[in-house]
This record gives structure tokens, C-alpha cells and sequence, in this order.
């Protein structure tokens, strides 16, 4: 039997102290979804980039791990690998050295790729299209070789990566750094300061808000525990920063709920 999903007068009835201290304190565990892709280095993305890509890359056999095939004619692209060689350091150790660099075609972009659809998901009497709208936060495309950036936000723009794990909980994490207003060009350099709190900030309103959406079935609630607690590091977010959390949950709850 299918989850029943919060009806309108539902929302807004859970414990937030209590959910926001079960992400600060309970164990978390990190999954897969920020290591599914390989990292390649700057100048392999400068090289992507040149040959037209801005979405995510993985090899022919990693898009068959993920479920999904490389279309027919699609053409593979270029990036450079290093040609290792072993050699024998100052205490007999056997070690591997590189030689060079060759240039080899082995990397296909998600829009090369097909299989089985994800179904839509939306909770009932909640809107993420009205969400956005009603909050004047527009949604682009998604430009980065990276796969394993679930989203990110500049301005009043976000963009999601289209092989996004979770993406309902990407989108709300995205639109939580926008309305707590972390994405303003003036905040930049207290954001690169103070980054765990902005996650966690992100991260917590997204916690929340799929907890009120009983959305358990789209995101990974340890994951989203053990990201919290990754970005504070041991420190301990104060009043103002949960105010935030708590009031950037609600306004984005209230801008997609039908009856608001």
C-alpha cells in the first residue's frame, strides 16, 4: 500500500526542535550519492568543456552501473590519462611512476544516455513549480561536468543535476539557501568563511521540509544526518541559525501548499 500522503491541515504539525536535534546528534551514514562519478581534475574539465560539455560525464560501462545505456552514435569525448611505468625507488620498493599523458576518448555526457524514467514526484497539496514561483526563484539549466553536485544556486537561479539521486530533496535544499539568502553576491565571502553553517542551514531546511512532506521515500534521511554533521564539523549552530532553518522550512512550505 502506497504512503499516505500530509493533507493541508497536516503541515507543519511535527516536533521541528525535535527533528532538527535528531539530524544534529543521531548517527549518520554517508551513501553513495556524492561519489557515484569519478572527480576529474581542472584541466580534464577545461577539455570537456572546450568539446561542448556542461553536464555530467561517466564512462560507457559506469552509465550501465547507474541503469542507464549510451545512445546509439553517440561519440565518445576526449580527455587526457597518464601512462604509468614501474620503477624501483632507493629501497627496492617497486613504484609507479607516470611517463606522460595520452588523450583517450572514453567519456559520454547524461543527455547521451537513456533508460527507465524516474516517475515524477510531487506530494499531494504541495507544489514545486508553485514553490518557485511563488518565491520569484527561477530554474535553470544545470551546467557542470561534476555528476556528483546534486544542484546548486547563484542569485535567485538554481539548477539540478539531471542524475540527481534525490532530487525533490536537492531542489528544497537549493531553495533554502536562496531564501535564508546565502546566495547574494555580498554574502560570498561569509559563505566561503562560514560554509558549515550555510549547509547545514540548506540542509537542515531540507530535512525538515521532507519529513513534513512525508517524503521518506525521497531522500536519505542518514545521509542527510551525516552531511550535516560533516559540514559543522563539532560546532554547534546558535538560536539565529536554527531560526533560519525553521523559518526558511515554512515559508517554502506555505509557497508550494495549494491552500495557502
Amino acid at each position: 500500500m502506497a504512503e499516505r500522503q500530509p493533507s493541508s491541515n497536516e503541515l507543519h504539525q511535527l516536533d521541528w526542535n525535535e527533528l532538527l536535534q535528531e539530524a544534529l546528534n543521531m548517527p549518520g551514514g554517508m551513501g553513495d550519492t556524492y561519489n557515484r562519478f569519478y572527480r576529474y581534475s581542472l584541466l580534464n574539465q577545461v577539455l570537456l568543456f572546450q568539446q561542448g560539455v556542461k553536464e555530467p560525464v561517466n564512462t560507457y560501462a559506469r552509465w550501465q552501473d547507474m541503469g542507464r545505456q549510451v545512445q546509439k552514435g553517440s561519440k565518445a569525448k576526449s580527455i587526457l590519462r597518464p601512462i604509468f611505468y614501474k620503477d624501483t625507488d632507493d629501497n627496492g620498493e617497486e613504484t609507479q611512476k607516470v611517463r606522460g599523458f595520452r588523450m583517450i576518448r572514453c567519456l559520454f555526457g547524461a543527455s547521451e544516455t537513456e533508460g527507465e524514467p524516474l516517475p515524477e514526484y510531487e506530494p499531494v497539496e504541495w507544489s514545486s513549480e508553485r514553490a518557485l514561483g511563488a518565491l520569484a526563484i527561477n530554474k535553470v539549466a544545470f551546467e557542470h561536468v561534476d555528476g556528483n553536485m546534486q544542484g546548486y544556486s547563484r542569485g535567485n537561479e538554481l539548477a539540478i543535476n539531471p542524475v540527481a539521486k534525490y532530487p525533490l530533496k536537492t531542489l528544497i535544499h537549493e531553495m533554502g539557501h536562496i531564501v535564508i539568502g546565502h546566495t547574494v553576491p555580498e554574502r560570498l565571502a561569509e559563505y566561503q568563511e562560514h560554509r558549515g553553517i550555510f549547509e547545514f542551514e540548506a540542509e537542515g531546511t531540507a530535512y525538515l521540509a521532507m519529513n513534513e512532506l512525508q517524503a521518506h521515500d525521497q531522500f536519505d534521511a542518514a545521509e542527510s544526518r551525516a552531511y550535516i554533521q560533516s559540514w559543522l564539523r563539532d560546532e554547534k549552530p546558535g538560536e539565529s541559525s536554527i531560526r533560519k532553518v525553521f523559518t526558511a522550512t515554512d515559508k517554502i512550505l506555505k509557497a508550494g501548499n495549494a491552500n495557502q
